[in-house]
This record gives structure tokens, sequence and C-alpha cells, in this order.
């Protein structure tokens, strides 16, 4: 008999790697063109490139990072911009301690720390204009319409990592109603977010990082725009940096708060393209994990160093301090688990032992 899963018993995560087969660059592929960059077109940025990257390693050495684990990204990168601009204009707390390595920061920024500015909006605008939207991002990215058909009665929560848009291309229209949390003025309302009230949506978008089209309205008020608009790359409402993901002010505060709810009330979470390196994101599994001895974690990687399921899965279990029989690994593309596996038959057979019927009683 298969299971049938109950309101809010499956709720699911989408990482880097959920996009990477619609041709979207994840941290690394960025960071690898960047780089190419620097021996070419942007040249006047190569030495401030260095002295971050360096910085960067530098820290994590300090932190007791061995040198073969230690990893860059485009994230580091901007957000080693971002401290450097907040040095430049006093708003880095810590600034009078370390008021010394101005002299070196100058020789790389210049006297006004322009490098810094420029160079980041050179970043932001390749990510916003070819790495997040490539030209053909809408007929790659359609094996997120798969979502439409998990066979899930309720509706359903997507929490994303991603600044992308593949969701909202792939679930907005055609039978199918998705809310991303703004009004008819265009205006973010968390009062959306009501799952229980008469005209809930079949999909539920919390996207815990940004997103490519978000920016903030004269009042401060979160709106978005069309991308054709291509907004300001530098007033882009996305998050990057570890120490800067969980804000304390929404809608990232809400989000990151839904998903708590969210992993602890579900069942089964289904992660796909999620590399389970986010502190915050594993911290909230962990404890989700531990009140629950049933819930099942289904884990779509594609492991580009030719890691087995089962080292894939120790990987996880150890990230995560579960045991090892609660997760099960799909490794490979995300086109293809989308397609083949995102659906409630393949969640049932999941729970063998617990094949039971847990719809919710009517009142």
């Amino acid at each position: 008999m298969r299971r049938q899963f109950g309101r809010n018993k499956i709720i699911i995560l989408l990482g880097a790697g959920a996009s990477c087969d619609a041709h979207i660059l994840n941290s690394y592929q960025m960071i690898s063109e960047i780089e190419q960059k620097l021996n070419d077109s942007w040249s006047d940025y190569k030495n401030l490139y260095n002295y971050i990257q360096s910085s960067h390693f530098h820290l994590e050495r300090i932190k007791g990072v061995s040198a073969k684990d230690i990893i860059f990204n485009i994230e580091n990168l901007v957000a080693l911009l971002d401290i450097i601009i907040k040095i430049s204009k006093k708003d880095l707390e810590v600034y009078p301690f370390v008021g010394s390595w101005e002299k070196e920061l100058i020789a790389v920024t210049g006297n006004n720390f322009e490098q810094a500015n420029l160079f980041k909006n050179k970043i932001l605008t390749k990510l916003r204009d070819e790495w997040l939207s490539p030209a053909d991002f809408k007929v790659a990215s359609a094996y997120y319409k798969k979502l439409k058909e998990t066979g899930y009665t309720y509706p359903l929560k997507i929490f994303s990592l991603n600044y992308d848009m593949c969701v909202e291309e792939n679930l907005q229209g055609e039978n199918a109603s998705l809310e991303r949390g703004f009004n008819d003025e265009r205006i973010w309302d968390y009062r959306l977010y009501d799952l229980d009230g008469d005209d809930a949506s079949d999909y539920y978008l919390y996207k815990l990082h940004g997103s490519l089209d978000w920016v903030r309205d004269d009042k401060d008020r979160l709106t978005f725009v069309d991308l054709v608009q291509r907004n300001d790359p530098l007033k882009m409402e996305i998050i990057f940096g570890t120490q800067n993901k969980l804000q304390s002010f929404d809608p990232y505060f809400f989000y990151f708060y839904s998903f708590r709810e969210a992993s602890f009330e579900a069942e089964l979470i289904v992660t796909s393209g999620y590399g389970f390196m986010d502190k915050h994101i594993n911290d909230n599994l962990i404890n989700s994990f531990k009140v629950d001895p049933n819930k099942k974690l289904l884990a779509n990687i594609f492991d580009v160093g030719g890691l087995s399921s089962d080292k894939c899965g120790q990987f996880i279990s150890e990230k995560l301090q579960i045991d090892r029989s609660r997760i099960v690994v799909q490794n490979k593309f995300a086109k293809d688990f989308f397609t083949n596996d995102l659906n409630v038959d393949y969640f049932s057979s999941l729970f063998p032992d617990t094949n039971t019927d847990t719809t919710e009683l009517p009142v």
C-alpha cells in the first residue's frame, strides 16, 4: 500500500546543483570564469582579487582548516569585497582595530577604494546578465516542471538557496499557482504564506538567500522587477557569505524560521543540488532530525569527483550527525532526478516498514 503523506509532511530544499542542468553556473564555475577574465579584460582587478583570495586562505588556515580543504568561491569573493567597501565607508564596527590594513588595501583598491566597488559591479552584472540567466535557461530549465507532477495533494513548500528564476519560470501559470510572497502592488507580505486559507496556492516558494529580481523600493520595502528591466546590480537583494546568511530582518528571518518549522514537521526532506556546506541550514536539519527518529532525507547529489552514493551518504551522515540508514542518496544529474524520482510513489518506497495511510482525517 502506498504511503499517503499528510499536509506539510514533504518539503523540498534546492541548492545550486539543481540548476546546473539549466546551464546556470555554480559558484565554482563563476570563479573559474572570473580568473580567466583577470588575465584579459578584467586585468585591472587582478591584484585586488589575489589580495582577497590570499586573505581568505590566511583566515581559513588560522581557523585550522587544512590547505587541501580550503575552498574559495564567488560567495567568499563578494562577501570580502563587501567588507572592503564597508571599511571604506567606516561602516565596519571593528575598523579601529584593523586600521593598519588600510595601506595594503589602498595599494590594491586605490585611494578611495573605488576598485572594490567597480570589481563588485563587474561581477554582479555578469551574474545578472549571464551566469544566472543564460539565453536558453527557460528551455533548459523545463525539467523543473516535474515539480508539478509529484502527486503530492497538499500545498508543497519549496525552499531555495538559489538566486535564479528556474522555479518561477516553470511553476507559474499552466494550471498551477505559485506563491512567492508579493501582493498586487508587488510588495512582499508575509501574510501571503497562509497555507490554510481558502485561497491556498499549490506551491509556496521561499528564497532564503534572495533573488535575481528582488530590489528595495524608496521606502525600503522588498519588491521585484521584470528581468528585462535589468535592475542595478549593486542593488540586487541577494546575500553573499555564510556570515551574512542569517539576517534578522524580513524576508530572510521569516523564510529561515519557516524553513525551521517546516523541517521539524516534515516526514521527508528532499534536497537537490545542496552540498551540505551551509552551517545555518545544516544546524537546522540536525535539530529537526533529533526530534523525529522516523524522519528521512532524500538527497540528490551529482558528485563530479566520482564518489559512490554510499560515500556521499556517509559524508551527509557525518555532516548532519544522523544515522546513515535515514539517508537515501540519488547520485545523478538533477534533470534525471526530477524526471524519475520526484514523485510520491518513489517517496513512499523509502518508508517500507511504515507504509501506512497517514492522511489527515477531516475535523
